[in-house]
């Protein structure tokens, strides 16, 4: 695995990077391409400013992609969502309403905070098993990908051969490759367009 760091001179102002027109994983002509946008934690003109991302893939890597997509978030998503609904109503229901001003919607408040954390660790938990059910099928593609509770709180994205993360601070990106063609290619295309 061959990681690339771009520095980020201005978070307003993200970089313009361009892939290979070949896909990320394998290496073959690229037939699709998937969008990834990541947040630059700063603001511009009151709207968020996102570095976008169009990651080439063949049509083999895209449907691989798709079917660990099936396993992973999707999962964490809807199991997370109907737990947290499933939570919510009978906590809402039975946690009194408070007597003041201030505390007129506690029992809204009390609801949603624990259909939440709800939500979050059932889905987890779900995603967990699924992965650990189909670790036969995928192998390393499944069990290399953080839980998607993880990439959320942390800004990363992962596809099948690529991912990428801020580093501390959010100085730079890093751009992780498994191919390590794919990657000194990306790194002379962000170079030429720096000169």
């Amino acid at each position: 695995m061959l990681t690339v760091d771009i520095p980020i001179k201005d978070p307003k102002k993200p970089p313009v990077l361009k892939f290979p027109e070949r896909c990320v994983n394998c290496g073959k002509p690229k037939e699709t391409s998937m969008s990834l946008r990541l947040n630059m934690g700063a603001q511009k003109r009151g709207q968020m400013v996102t570095l976008d991302l169009s990651v080439p893939l063949c049509g083999v890597c895209e449907k691989k992609e798709q079917k660990i997509g099936n396993v992973t978030w999707i999962p964490f998503f809807v199991s997370g969502i109907l737990i947290c609904v499933i939570v919510f109503i009978p906590t809402w229901l039975l946690t009194p309403q408070g007597p003041t001003l201030q505390t007129l919607n506690f029992d809204l408040v009390v609801g949603a905070f624990t259909g939440l954390v709800a939500g979050l660790i059932g889905g987890t938990l779900v995603e967990f098993g699924l992965k650990f059910a189909f670790a036969y099928i995928y192998g390393r593609l499944l069990w290399s990908r953080p839980l998607t509770v993880v990439s959320v709180f942390t800004d990363a994205e992962n596809l099948i051969g690529f991912s990428t993360k801020f580093t501390e601070g959010r100085k730079s990106i890093l751009f992780m490759f498994e191919n390590d063609e794919i990657a000194r290619e990306f790194t002379a295309l962000n170079l030429q367009e720096k000169s």
